[in-house]
């Protein structure tokens, strides 16, 4: 296993806080930064991960901090992910969690996610 996929699964560990819903994409880090901190700011500096949705469900940005600094990781598929728009969705939820530490945990694999082809490899 290369250093990348080990830290990448050292991920899974963290806590994955999921934003409901689709967020704007146009924005960057810092945004996503401002965004996660306005959720749990303390939750955000131990190294939670903040997980969002792009509005046509085929792209995600996962941030967190380690260290001194903020990390972005995206992901984007052909087809979509299953994302939850409301809390009380809880299969839709549990789904979204589990393909998340799937991400984290075997990022560069050709596994589908949703029976869905993955066309590009994690990005970081």
């Amino acid at each position: 296993m290369n250093k990348d996929n080990h830290f990448l699964k050292s991920l899974s560990k963290n806590k994955i806080y999921i934003h409901l819903g689709h967020y704007d994409f146009r924005c960057g880090i810092d945004t996503l930064v401002a965004a996660s901190t306005a959720i749990n700011c303390k939750e955000f500096y131990k190294g939670a991960l903040f997980a969002y949705c792009s509005k046509g469900r085929n792209h995600i940005r996962i941030v967190f901090w380690q260290g001194c600094g903020a990390w972005m990781i995206s992901r984007k598929v052909e087809s979509y992910f299953k994302w939850p728009n409301k809390l009380s969705d809880k299969s839709a939820v549990l789904s979204c969690y589990q393909d998340l530490i799937s991400l984290l945990a075997d990022p560069i694999s050709e596994h589908e996610i949703e029976r869905k082809k993955v066309v590009n490899k994690l990005s970081i």
